[in-house]
Parts: structure tokens; C-alpha cells; sequence
């Protein structure tokens, strides 16, 4: 269907099937807006307001799927090719061909003669444009992803073999449930037809068994792309769901962009997403975030001199992201590195802050890396990670004498958690141990998002729709514990966009008049 769709659109496009059709130029036009010629395609809307096509391209309102969506109270259709260069019944249209997409393109008008809402962009494109933009569309959501079969729907789930062993079993126990349950509650569905009034008009069932494989990951971080492909190749998936990391997501994150593969909440501190990336969606920022939070904290209560203290590797992007913050503001920092194996140098530390009687002291460290110091902690401020420090405070914070600051990226200390209680009662009354609470309640919700999406498919399995649904999902937020005022949205690849920088006291943070910080 692929192949006659693209030779159908080349052969009205004047084009010879021994030529080749330009797909990728007509992907960028619709994704990024942008002309082969690397200028922003233009428009009009609402009738004669001026736009860029990288402002609004086809996929902000079709999304990246071409499955269409709904804004506001207008229904935007889907344009995939399926669909395009079908004759469709409501409302009535003949088939869209390479001529009537150019004159609904350029005038909005479609090809039973009705002229579309002013929201519809009139664009300026040439035959050539519209020619490589038809021949995207005949390909896209032209069949189900891989993954996929006619009785199973098989995800992963990414773990590397650095994570603790109690997170691990946690995790894996809230996910194994959640499918059993998804699988036994579903498993009459595919005796189970949508019938019409016809044999043709019966669709066959929508059922998929779900079927989770764990990919651990192994050795340096360098060989984990290569440990993915093997995977993959092994067995594809049609997503990556919850997952757990301690080191940096990057080679994940990057596997997922390549593949196209959508790659659900991992249970990590250390994100890797970069401009343009669109499968992985993380809870948070994690430490970054941190670092931000803390950069703001400093934008209000400037310090004379900024020292950052860690010893793991995992910190170094915290560390890098203050910073560059940090020095975008005019203020340098002056780093401590030291061995994890030995004490913290607090003499050195004190030394450095001596230099500057108003700096502060940000430790990018761990209950473990604080405890059984040589010397107290120096006079002066001091910030720390409510991620590396968990629920612990380390006797070091309670008798440091200067200020002590805590970042702070959940919701906060006494905050009703009504989301956690849900998860908490689900996994009690399944015996579950709670044995990594926050890391099991975010499999949790990654596996509520994961059942939201393959529900609201309904018979189209596409990587791209699932995705696209999520971005519009605003009701699913109110189901996340720990993060606060999380939202979804368009190229939103984070739910948590904000923290708090809380005072310490008595080695707790403090929530009266938290302050909401958005970086």
C-alpha cells in the first residue's frame, strides 16, 4: 500500500517512478517547517496574519504522526496517507491527489470544493514542495510500528547493572504486576469484534498481549548504544517503559531518537534530552534541575565566591550546568574534586571559603560522603541535593554553622501526596514491598501512561500517535506522585519544570513560605 501510494503521488507530481522521491525534504517541511533551501516556509492565517513555518508547521497541529488531534474546540483530521489518499466519508470527500493537496495547501479548499477554517493556514509552496510533502505523507503511519503482531505488543524496560538491587526488584515487581493484571483483565477481548451491519465493515480485534523484556545494560556507559542494537535486533519493541539508571541516560536517550522508539519516564537523575529529541519524556531534569535551582537562589542572594564539592561521577553534569549558570551571571566557581573512596577534605574546603568570608559551599554529595567527618563543615552557606541526599541528614548538616540550603525538586516535606497514596494502596493490597518508594511510584505512573496511550490508540499501533496523545494528555498529570505541578504539553519532554531551595533546620528542610522556582 506504502509503495502504490508513493508511485500514485510521483506519477501525478509529473515524476517517473525510476526517480527518486525527495520523502526527506517533505519530512522537514512538515515536522520542522523549513524549505529545502534551509529558509522557514511561509503563511497566512486567520486570513492575513503573517507566519514562519518554524513557528507553525504541519506537525504542530496534525502531530508528528499526521493522526491529527483536537485544539481547543476544533477537531484537527489526520492527514497520514491512509487517510489523505483515501476517499473519506464524514464529511464526504473524494481521495486527495498531488493536485488537490497543493490547492488546500495554498487556498484551503479541499476536494469536494469546501473551504476550510481561516486556522488553517494558506501556505506559499511550490509544486516541488508540495510534490516532496505528498510524498512524506503516502509513507507516514502507512502501518503499525515494529513491535507489534497480530496477538502481542512488546515493550522493554532499560536497566544498568549499577543500580541497586532492592530499587531493581522493586521496580520490576510494580511493573510485572501492572502487565499481568493489564493481560488478565483484557484477555476475553479478542473474542471480541467491532460488527457492522456487514462482513466488510467488522474490524478484527484491537487485543494485544502485553510482553515486557528487561535489557540490562553492562560495562561502561560507551558500549551500552551496542548492547541496545542487540537487543532491539533480538527482539523490537514498541517502547521503552520506566527503566532505572545511576549514570548519565545519554546513551539511552540517544538509541531511543535513533530508533524511534518512545521511552517512558526512566527512573533516572541524570536526563540526556537534546534540542529537537521527541521519543524519550522524563519526570524531570533531575540534578540539573538542581543545579538551576540553585543558580536562581544565587541570582537573589549573591555569594562572593561559589565553591562545588562532589567526588561522583554522577554530579559532574550538576556541576557543569551551576557552572555555566553561574557564569553567564558574571560569577565563576571554583570546583573540588576528590576521591570517593576517602574523606571529605574539609580543611581544604575551609581554606578555600576563607578566601571569601560570604561564599558558599554547594555539596554535590551523598548521606554516605557526609558522614564521619574529619573537621565540621566550614562556616559559611551551604547548599545540597534533596535527590543524593533522599530522606537522610547526615549529623555533618545539622552542626554545620552557617546557613544550610537544600534544593529541592518534589513536592514539599508534609505536602499531601494524594497520587503516592493511590500508588501506595495499589501496591499494598499486592503485597509489593515498598522497597524504593519514589522509584516504584514512577513505574507506576510510567505503566498508567503506557495503558492510557495503547487504550486511546485503539487499532492504529504507531510509535508517533502514542507519543502525540501524551503530549495533549493534561488529565494524566494529577496521577504523578512526588513532582510538583507537573504538566504535559507540545516538545514538553519534562513534567516537572520547577523546585524550591528550602532553609535547613535541625537537618530538615523547612516548606513555610517555600518560594516556586521556574528556571
Amino acid at each position: 500500500m506504502v509503495l502504490m501510494l508513493i508511485l500514485v503521488v510521483g506519477s501525478v507530481a509529473g515524476q517517473t517512478t525510476e526517480r527518486s522521491v525527495p520523502i526527506d525534504i517533505g519530512r522537514h517541511i512538515y515536522i520542522d517547517g523549513l524549505l529545502p533551501s534551509g529558509e522557514p516556509l511561509t503563511a497566512l492565517v486567520a486570513g492575513d496574519v503573517p507566519i514562519l513555518g518554524t513557528q507553525f508547521s504541519c506537525e504542530s497541529c496534525h502531530g508528528r504522526s499526521g493522526m491529527g488531534a483536537g485544539e481547543s474546540t476544533y477537531i484537527v483530521p489526520p492527514i497520514a496517507g491512509p487517510f489523505l489518499f483515501s476517499e473519506s466519508p464524514q464529511p464526504k470527500r473524494p481521495p486527495y491527489d498531488v493536485t488537490s493537496l497543493a490547492r488546500v495547501l495554498r487556498e484551503g479548499v479541499t476536494p469536494s470544493g469546501r473551504t476550510l477554517d481561516r486556522l488553517m493556514p494558506r501556505f506559499r509552496l511550490s509544486d516541488d514542495d508540495i510534490a516532496s510533502l505528498a510524498a512524506y505523507l503516502a509513507v507516514l503511519s502507512a502501518g503499525n510500528s515494529p513491535g507489534v503482531d497480530d496477538k502481542v505488543i512488546r515493550f522493554g524496560t532499560v536497566m544498568t547493572e549499577d543500580v541497586d538491587p532492592a530499587e531493581r526488584k522493586g521496580v520490576l515487581a510494580v511493573l510485572r504486576r501492572f502487565f499481568e493484571e493489564k493481560n488478565r483483565q483484557t484477555r476475553l477481548d479478542s473474542e471480541r469484534w467491532d460488527r457492522g451491519y456487514t462482513p466488510e465493515s467488522r474490524l478484527p480485534t484491537v487485543f494485544r498481549e502485553w510482553h515486557l523484556d528487561v535489557w540490562t545494560l553492562t560495562g561502561p556507559a560507551e558500549s551500552w548504544g551496542e548492547q541496545l542494537e542487540r537487543y532491539y535486533a533480538a527482539a523490537p519493541v514498541f517502547a521503552l517503559v520506566s527503566g532505572l539508571g545511576t549514570g548519565d541516560w545519554g546513551p539511552v536517550g540517544r538509541f531511543c531518537e535513533k530508533r524511534e522508539i518512545p521511552c517512558l519516564f526512566p527512573g533516572t537523575d541524570l536526563p540526556a534530552a537534546q534540542a529537537g529529541d521527541f521519543y524519550t519524556l522524563y519526570f524531570s531534569r533531575g540534578l540539573k534541575l538542581e543545579a538551576d535551582l540553585i543558580a536562581s537562589h544565587l541570582a537573589s542572594h549573591p555569594a562572593s565566591g561559589v565553591v562545588q564539592v562532589f567526588c561522583d561521577a554522577s554530579a559532574a553534569g550538576a556541576v557543569t550546568s551551576l557552572r555555566q549558570a553561574l557564569d553567564a551571571r558574571g560569577q565563576s566557581t571554583n570546583d573540588l574534586q576528590f576521591d570517593c573512596d576517602k574523606p571529605l577534605p574539609t580543611a581544604e574546603l575551609a581554606t578555600r571559603l576563607a578566601a571569601n568570608p560570604d561564599s558558599a559551599a554547594v555539596l554535590w554529595l551523598r548521606p554516605s560522603q557526609l558522614t564521619g567527618l574529619e573537621i565540621p563543615l566550614p562556616a559559611g552557606r551551604i547548599y545540597v541535593s534533596s535527590i543524593l541526599l533522599g530522606n537522610e541528614a547526615p549529623d555533618s548538616l545539622r552542626a554545620a554553622p552557617g546557613p544550610v540550603f537544600e534544593a529541592y525538586a518534589f513536592k514539599l516535606p508534609g505536602e499531601t501526596d494524594p497520587a503516592f497514596r493511590r500508588f501506595a494502596v495499589w501496591a499494598k493490597t499486592r503485597k509489593i514491598e515498598l522497597t524504593a518508594p519514589r522509584r516504584q511510584a514512577e513505574a507506576y505512573f510510567a505503566c498508567m501512561a503506557l495503558g492510557y496511550t495503547v487504550k486511546h490508540m485503539r487499532r492504529f499501533f504507531l510509535r508517533d500517535y502514542a507519543l502525540d496523545m501524551l503530549e495533549h494528555s493534561q488529565g494524566l498529570a494529577i496521577y504523578l506522585p512526588y513532582h510538583p505541578r507537573p504538566t504535559f504539553g507540545p516538545d514538553q519532554r519534562f513534567l516537572n519544570k520547577g523546585g524550591y531551595v528550602l532553609p535547613v533546620f535541625n537537618g530538615k528542610p523547612e516548606a513555610t513560605n517555600a518560594e516556586w522556582i521556574r528556571p
